[in-house]
This record gives structure tokens, C-alpha cells and sequence, in this order.
């Protein structure tokens, strides 16, 4: 349980050194939609929503794989992990709104454009490390 562990840090690091000099700025877009079924619902109650669902599949585009892990006994999969960060680091540079109607139903979109530094993905790694290391 110790190599694996050990091996796990290991990985993560050589990921913080490799993330570090190829720090940027990247940018993501997501897109979020609302159906607007409640009559009492507002405008902006419907804008919010429709930009939360925007903002996590922008997030979700950002997610940094940092280590993949799978087990199998008899050639069958008894264990299949990925390890992912997706933090809240993500910063919203502009949001657009559109608002549809689909038969009865009116549909708030939002599109985000939202950027991820790089250059905290190895702060995220340690943290996600140190996480891990109280929970075992």
C-alpha cells in the first residue's frame, strides 16, 4: 500500500514540474440552458440558472486528468480510477444570453467564456494529494 501511494506521489509531482513549464492561460466556452416551466419564475432567476449549467460545462471542458488507475484479477476490470481536478479557479471573462420559445416553453441560454490559469493546477495537485493522504 506504501510503493502504491508513494508511486502515486511520485506521478503527481513529475505532473506538477511538467504543468509548471507549460503554464498558460487557456480558455473554455460552455454553453447552459433553462426551461423556463414556472410561471413565477423571473427573467433573472432564469439568466442564473441557465449560467450556473454554463459555468459547469466549462469547468468540466477544464478538468485536468492527473492520474489514471485501473486493476483487474482473471482479466476482469475490478477497479478503474481517474483522478480529476476541477476546481474553482475558473474565471468568467464574459456571458451571453439568449432567450428562445419552444412551443409553450420559454429557454434562457447562456454562453459563458471563461479562462483556467495554469499556473495553480500544481498548488491544486498538492492540495489534491494531501486530501487523498488524510483520507487513506
Amino acid at each position: 500500500m506504501h510503493k502504491k501511494f508513494l508511486a502515486t506521489i511520485l506521478t503527481l509531482a513529475m505532473l506538477i514540474f511538467a504543468a509548471t513549464a507549460n503554464a498558460a492561460i487557456l480558455k473554455f466556452e460552455g454553453v447552459g440552458e433553462h426551461y423556463m416551466e414556472n410561471q413565477t419564475e423571473t427573467l433573472e432567476d432564469s439568466k442564473n440558472k441557465a449560467k450556473i449549467v454554463a459555468e459547469l460545462n466549462a469547468l468540466e471542458q477544464a478538468q485536468i486528468n492527473i492520474q489514471s488507475y485501473s486493476e483487474s484479477r482473471n482479466l476482469n476490470l475490478t477497479r478503474d480510477e481517474i483522478i480529476t481536478i476541477t476546481a474553482g479557479i475558473l474565471n468568467v471573462t464574459d456571458v451571453k444570453y439568449k432567450l428562445t420559445n419552444e412551443g409553450n416553453i420559454l429557454v434562457m441560454t447562456a454562453i459563458v467564456t471563461a479562462e483556467i490559469d495554469t499556473d495553480k493546477i500544481p498548488e491544486l495537485v498538492e492540495r489534491e494529494i494531501k486530501r487523498r493522504a488524510n483520507k487513506n
